[in-house]
């Protein structure tokens, strides 16, 4: 199968911006185009620095996936009295539309966000820290997002290796077979977006 063309975001192209709620600033990734006139983005992917137990934003639409991904942890709060538990590098799901507070263990966090508009995409987030390598197969429509969180990893599109460092991107859209290798001592974010039926 022939590799699509892949774009590669380096650290210093990393875009700062505030939250919807003016809570704080968060680290965007990277976001797809709007499929829709009421929402900015069809996805997006960021990393957020949490430093106070707080409010999320609300985002009607969306699907969202979150990660801890430094600290000792932080629990979700929702309004109907749910709570949802989050660990280090343990992705959970939940609707981004609902009223949601952050509830700290012991300190700062920093977490890894997936939202999608869920008339467009489906996401799964998965946080590989040992080593192994993850082959990722995309269909037309499809979107692979590789972020290193520590140290680095190889990716293989196609017959030709390259590789990311520290902080660095690489976004696949479109037909692939994507392998990721995984080295001891590191940490990489894999987001896998299958579109929607009838998107």
């Amino acid at each position: 199968m022939n590799s699509s063309p892949y774009r590669k975001i380096a650290a210093a192209e990393l875009v700062v911006a505030p939250w919807k709620n003016g809570g704080g600033v968060t680290t965007e990734i990277a976001a797809g185009a709007p499929q829709s006139d009421d929402q900015d983005w069809s996805w997006r992917v960021s990393v957020a620095d949490v430093g106070a137990t707080g409010p999320f934003s609300a985002f009607q639409g969306i699907d969202r996936t979150i990660a801890v991904v430094e600290g000792s942890g932080m629990d979700l709060r929702f309004d109907d009295g749910r709570m949802l538990p989050l660990e280090v590098n343990r992705p959970v799901d939940f609707d981004g539309g609902d009223a949601v507070t952050g509830i700290l263990h012991d300190g700062a966090v920093r977490d890894f966000n997936v939202m999608v508009d869920r008339r467009v995409y489906s996401a799964q987030l998965d946080i590989v820290d040992k080593p192994e390598t993850v082959t990722r197969r995309l269909s037309a429509g499809d979107v692979l997002l590789i972020h290193v969180l520590d140290g680095g990893c190889a990716i293989v599109p196609g017959g030709s290796q390259d590789v990311l460092g520290p902080d660095e991107t690489a976004i696949f859209e479109g037909m692939a077979q994507v392998a990721v290798s995984v080295p001891l001592d590191a940490r990489v974010a894999i987001v896998t977006l299958e579109e929607a039926a009838g998107a």
